[in-house]
């Protein structure tokens, strides 16, 4: 069980930072500038640290655990209807190569038999663990907007949201991106990709051979007669 104060739920949407919890009686929205986060990538890191050092003094956020949401247009789903263990892994490795970021945080949810496969920007997570972390507020959890059943479609969070979020901590907990239960599948991006190892020069052996020749040519030079 938890102390509602000790939870601060951030709700973040494209380019909207929702709070609520901790000693607020209401939720606060606040406007994030482009030149510190655009479409779900990180534009200024010193930025989105000003930021968050505003919020947490302004609002006075200090003394609680984030519970991060991402509303659904703040990651990458698809989802899966292949039951075929191999052929699954192949299809979900297939779609977290191609989103457009350099390092991901990446989960296969089932939820009502149906597999989801989500895929976060990593340096956006990093970003803001790293923010709240400079402000002694530590993550608890980072979860989809998906799991929140009927409300995984909203792009706003309002107090029905919060308090179902709030009722459901626990819960939701075990459905974050850094469940450590969690198998994630592994993603291998090309960068990561290793690379066949390099051949052996090849130039001792050239000389050798023309060494060779050097030698066969002033013997056939010397048997010539004169």
């Amino acid at each position: 069980m938890f102390n509602q104060k000790s939870i601060l739920i951030l709700f973040i949407n494209r380019n909207t930072f929702q709070i609520f919890g901790g000693t607020l009686t209401g939720i606060v929205t606040i406007e994030v500038p482009e030149s510190i986060l655009r479409d779900g990538d990180v534009i200024s890191e010193d930025g989105a640290y000003t930021l968050i050092k505003q919020m947490v003094k302004q609002y006075i956020l200090t003394g609680s655990q984030l519970f991060i949401v991402l509303s659904d247009i703040s990651y990458y789903e698809k989802i899966f209807s292949s039951v075929e263990t191999t052929q699954l892994e192949n299809d979900v490795l297939n779609f977290f190569n191609v989103v457009p970021y350099e390092s991901l945080l990446t989960k296969v949810y089932d939820i009502e038999k149906i597999k989801r496969a989500l895929a976060v920007n990593k340096a956006l997570y990093e970003t803001i663990r790293q923010g709240f972390s400079l402000q002694g507020i530590p993550i608890k959890a980072i979860v989809p907007a998906c799991v929140l059943g009927t409300f995984g479609t909203k792009h706003i969070m309002d107090v029905a949201m919060a308090n179902e979020i709030m009722r459901n901590v626990d819960g939701l907990t075990k459905q974050s991106f850094l469940d450590s239960q969690e198998v994630n599948v592994p993603v291998s991006r090309p960068e990561e990709v290793l690379t066949s190892p390099k051949k052996k020069s090849q130039l001792p052996l050239l000389l050798g051979v023309f060494g060779v020749l050097i030698a066969i040519l002033v013997i056939v030079i010397l048997m010539q007669p004169h």
